[in-house]
């Protein structure tokens, strides 16, 4: 996977899809749990619409034969029954009796029967093929004679309520027990029945939506959670593993904090799972928990996955905290003994003496324990002064005041001998500043002096050469020997010259005339002056220049010097019949030159590093065969410095790139 896959705005996207996933799921999941709790989940009724061809259906019609079981069994006991079971007769009783049903039912044991049918007369015959018949006008109905050993039903799967169930065997007898039951399929009475259905037909169609999206939930939440854990801690710019704040914390701390938000959440989940919900609200109260728990469950886990990456799982533990303070501890042992051995003696002291203040209700205790606390007072404060007093005197030597010593004559203990250690570090580095800047003078006098020396008998050469030149000599080979003296010299003469430059240069011994500079205008008359050097090699010049002026604050003429080096530069080691860039651009507050060639010898080979080539006697040849002092890029590097500015060197192969910047010109610094 690329870097690219890494980036911020993926990472945010995978962050929200995995949210949005986890809400998903967790609302499917709570919606199916709510279906099943109220039985109407069943496998059975996936592909079912109508309510009575349904599992529900069937549920409530079991439920149903149940409470009239119970039912019959109270009403038969009659005077018998007690208060509890008085209570579920009464509800019974209002659940049965209803003079609007859809369920209707006919019971007869021990030659009594019962039935919930307002027109039924006292003394009227139990006739069961004729109950029959008026149940199934009905729509569903059931017969349950055990008097004829018969039974029939079209409610599917019903049949096995009363066979196969323990439970039946207890409410329903084998003998003497004719039950016959006609249920209203119109659902024209709006009882418990015409409830159920309407429940069902609401809910019913969030059977296959839950499962859909708890299955599709699933499945982006393990995605998304895979490409955040091969996402954490990758950056779409950096191979190195990035650890964010939280990484910080310490690991058991971490695991602490999560596990105690984790719980809390936990709980709020069970306590919503207990509350009563329509649809919507269950939606909304699931999804909200869901993505909080989410966002949670990320910052630790995504935490966890940064750790092992980085492999900082260990080093950022308390264990491993606790560890490196005990090797310390043990390692500087002459330290740290004493600091206990000191504690210790402090709270006996300290005990000893409340002991007596406060228990024995001691006067002198109490002064002593006074006395020794504001003993320990004093020393702590001095102790905090002598601090203080010696980070001073290092802040001030870190600011450059090497002559600046820390008086020791007030501190005490390892605070004195670390203040005289810090004065003879200050001393130290004072001495090797001195030496350095001697020798650095010492290098610039004896480079002019020598240079200055050397002046004179060359320009006698050159004087002698020239005669020579005057005359008419007519042996060619003598003519030859005079044209190679005539060049020799002049190139020593241009390196004594930059050779006394360069010393000027370093040591800072330049004057300059500051004034308000066109950038623009000085590189295009630096261009034209070399456009016969450049032609005579077959470079073409490639420029790029702003249209309006680019002013800055510098010297014209050590300006022209450093832009002449650096265009001398492309002249004498740009390969031939290549191309040359010039450019100047003007970068925020920022007046930006620079010059780009192809090298004609492999700079990355003559060179170890690219800021070699600014030091002084460095060439991009090596092998010192072209023509050059080395001398001009540093020349020009120390030059750009002193006014205020920075000349970059930059080599990519043998693309070699020369870049000055200069701050923008501005009125107030003319004033």
């Amino acid at each position: 996977m690329e870097n690219k896959s890494y980036s911020y705005g993926m990472k945010i996207t995978g962050v929200l899809l995995h949210s949005f996933f986890t809400v998903i799921m967790t609302v499917s999941i709570f919606l199916l749990v709510a279906l099943i709790d109220k039985n109407i989940l069943q496998l059975a009724d996936i592909g079912t619409e109508e309510f009575l061809n349904s599992g529900y259906y069937l549920s409530c019609m079991e439920q149903k034969c149940s409470d009239l079981s119970e039912y019959m069994l109270l009403t038969q006991r009659g005077e018998f029954r007690s208060s509890e079971e008085e209570k579920r007769y009464l509800r019974y009783n209002n659940e049965f009796q209803q003079e609007n049903t859809n369920f209707c039912y006919w019971y007869k044991a021990g030659g009594v029967w019962y039935t919930n049918q307002p027109d039924t007369e006292e003394g009227q015959v139990f006739d069961t093929q004729t109950i029959l018949m008026e149940a199934k006008t009905m729509g569903d109905y059931l017969l349950y004679d055990m008097e004829n050993k018969e039974f029939g039903t079209d409610i599917h799967g019903l049949e096995n309520y009363f066979f196969d169930g323990y439970n039946s065997k207890m409410y329903w007898p084998l003998e003497d027990v004719v039950l016959v039951i006609g249920v209203d399929t119109q659902l024209s009475a709006k009882d418990d029945l015409y409830e159920a259905n309407l429940e069902y037909t609401r809910l019913h169609p969030w059977i296959k939506v839950s499962l859909a999206g708890a299955i599709i939930g699933m499945i982006g939440w393990l995605v998304s959670l895979v490409y955040l854990t091969l996402a954490a801690g990758r950056r779409e710019d950096s191979e190195e593993i990035s650890l964010s704040f939280v990484d910080r914390i310490k690991t058991e701390i971490l695991i602490a904090v999560f596990v105690l938000i984790a719980s809390e959440l936990l709980y709020v989940v069970a306590k919503v799972a207990n509350q009563k919900w329509d649809v919507s609200g269950l939606l909304v109260a699931s999804g909200s928990v869901s993505f909080l728990i989410d966002a949670v469950f990320l910052i630790f886990y995504l935490s966890m996955v940064r750790r092992l990456k980085a492999e900082v799982m260990w080093k950022n533990s308390l264990v491993c905290w606790l560890g490196r303070g005990l090797e310390k501890t043990f390692r500087e042992r002459s330290v740290t003994v004493r600091v206990l051995i000191t504690f210790s003696v402090h709270l006996v002291v300290c005990f000893v003496l409340a002991l007596g203040a406060f228990h024995y209700k001691s006067i002198g205790a109490m002064l002593l324990l006074a006395a020794f606390c504001g003993m320990e007072a004093y020393l702590m404060l001095r102790k905090a002064v002598e601090h203080y007093r010696i980070l001073e005197g290092v802040e001030e030597i870190a600011d450059g005041d090497l002559n600046s010593k820390i008086d020791v004559d007030d501190l005490h203990g390892e605070d004195r001998k670390l203040a005289e250690a810090i004065n003879n570090i200050g001393a130290g580095l004072l001495h090797a500043v001195d030496d350095n800047t001697k020798n650095e003078r010492m290098k610039a006098d004896l480079i002019t002096n020598v240079s200055h020396d050397i002046k004179t008998p060359l320009t006698s050469i050159i004087n002698y050469v020239n005669l020579i030149k005057i005359e008419d000599i007519e042996n060619e080979r003598v003519k030859n020997y005079v044209r190679i003296l005539d060049e020799k010299s002049q190139r020593l003469k241009q390196l004594t010259e930059d050779l006394v430059e360069a010393s000027k240069v370093s040591s800072g011994n330049v004057k300059l005339d500051m004034q308000q500079i066109d950038i623009v205008e000085l590189v295009c008359q630096t261009g034209g002056e070399f456009n016969e050097k450049f032609e005579t090699k077959e470079l073409t010049i490639v420029t790029k220049l702003p249209k309006q002026a680019v002013y800055i604050w510098s010297d014209g003429r050590h300006l022209y010097r450093v832009i002449e080096n650096l265009y001398n530069n492309v002249a004498k080691y740009a390969l031939e019949k290549t191309r040359v860039y010039v450019e100047v651009s003007q970068q925020e507050d920022q007046a930006v030159f620079s010059i780009k060639n192809v090298s004609e010898r492999s700079l990355a080979m003559e060179n170890s590093s690219v800021d070699d080539l600014t030091e002084r006697f460095i060439r991009g040849d090596s092998s010192r065969t072209t023509e050059g002092s080395g001398l001009g890029l540093s020349i020009a590097k120390n030059l750009t410095n002193l006014m205020g500015g920075s000349l970059e060197i930059t080599v990519d192969g043998d693309l070699f790139r020369a870049t000055i910047r200069f701050p923008l010109y501005r009125v107030e610094l003319e004033r």
